[in-house]
């Protein structure tokens, strides 16, 4: 009995020591433009005070009308103020001074939308292009993932509270995805989508009201909130698209996400690559049963996840289609597919979740329905 204590008396204080590491990071390293290879980037103050410090011990402060360029030249980095060369140095970082500080980065080379972002930024070169990572308050950085990856959808605030818990979840789950390259995570969807500061009033009060929550499962765990855009009426098992149970990842009907935007949807395909798709799988498309099959086959009952064997994740894939959840019916030579949803239907819908929220949920409501046997809790 006293070994059995000490067990499960290891493990909360493994989790809780796990969580308590997790939850206390003030500051994450983001990569900006990781997709890109940037040879130069304008970098202008928009609010606040901001040094300019080298490796050197150099410390410039910079007024609001400081042009900053910075070019890569074979593993250093060219510094220019105001069109004016400065130094040349191997890093340099740009830091915040006061309260609140955010700033407009441009690439230059090559030429891409400008963007802003806040608190401090950090500049390096790496395999003959510009490493940029911003220094960021964890909380303004999930603003940020909020607003890049939600805003247009709605203006509801306790949406924009759901969307900030799933995101800090996601972070502590993944701070370090790229340890070995001396950062947290990158501003793509790889990570989470990361192209702005957060600057819409309904996005900034419902990430900060969300401040400090997260989503634990029956364990105390934090549980990955994986999302999609629409379900299609039914969420689909984790099992069923990743080949692994989870226990809060299980299809459950989701009527809130019926008549969304993405709810429904159709393809047509050619009639003789649909079958020879099948041909090429192994199948025998001239015996009647199986051609029948192929061509009638229909979720109106429910959720599948194959067809004669051949896994409906792999035929999206294969077919570029928005979801699995569809019906097919043979129309001239064409198949006709009528389809439901819009991604890969595992966990939170968002247009689900937005309906709910507009309907009157609590916030935390629309989270345990989507995620059973979950709880939001305050770090």
């Amino acid at each position: 009995m006293k070994k059995i204590f000490l067990i499960l008396t290891l493990i909360f204080v493994f989790n809780f020591n796990a969580f308590s590491q997790a939850s206390s990071v003030e500051n994450v390293r983001i990569r900006l433009f990781s997709d890109k290879n940037i040879e130069q980037v304008m970098f202008i103050p928009s609010f606040g005070s901001y040094f300019l410090e080298t490796e050197q011990g150099d410390k410039l402060k910079l007024s609001k009308t400081t042009k900053l360029i910075v070019k890569d030249l074979d593993g250093q980095l060219e510094i220019k103020i105001n069109d004016t060369i400065y130094k040349k140095a191997k890093k340099i970082n740009l830091t915040p001074s006061g309260l609140k500080s955010f700033f407009q980065i441009k690439p230059l080379n090559p030429q891409i939308t400008e963007r802003r972002y806040e608190d401090g930024l950090e500049i390096t070169s790496k395999n003959k292009s510009l490493f940029i990572i911003n220094v960021v308050k964890t909380d303004n950085y999930i603003a940020g993932v909020v607003q890049s990856e939600t805003w247009g959808a709605t203006t509801n605030i306790d949406f924009f509270k759901v969307q900030a818990i799933c995101c800090r979840n996601y972070l502590m789950n993944n701070l370090e995805k790229h340890a070995g390259e001396g950062y947290n995570l990158c501003d793509g969807v790889h990570c989470q989508a990361y192209k702005t500061r957060a600057n819409k009033k309904e996005v900034t009060e419902g990430a900060y009201k969300s401040k400090g929550e997260v989503i634990v499962d029956s364990q105390g765990n934090i549980i990955e909130t994986l999302f999609h855009s629409n379900s299609g009426g039914e969420t689909v098992n984790a099992k069923d698209v990743w080949g692994k149970d989870v226990p809060y990842l299980v299809s459950v009907e989701d009527s809130f996400s019926v008549g969304g935007k993405h709810y429904q949807w159709e393809k047509y395909i050619k009639l003789k690559d649909w079958l020879n798709y099948f041909r090429n799988k192994g199948l025998n498309i001239k015996d009647k049963e199986i051609e029948d099959a192929l061509l009638t086959f229909s979720q109106e009952s429910g959720r599948k996840t194959d067809i004669m064997g051949i896994s409906l994740k792999t035929i999206r894939e294969d077919f570029d289609l928005k979801s699995t959840y569809f019906n097919v019916q043979k129309w001239g030579g064409e198949v006709k597919l009528t389809g439901k949803g819009y991604g890969h239907g595992v966990g939170m819908s968002q247009e689900g979740a937005i309906k709910m929220c507009e309907e009157g949920y609590e916030y935390w409501e629309v989270i345990e329905h989507y995620f059973k046997g979950v709880k939001v809790i305050k770090q």
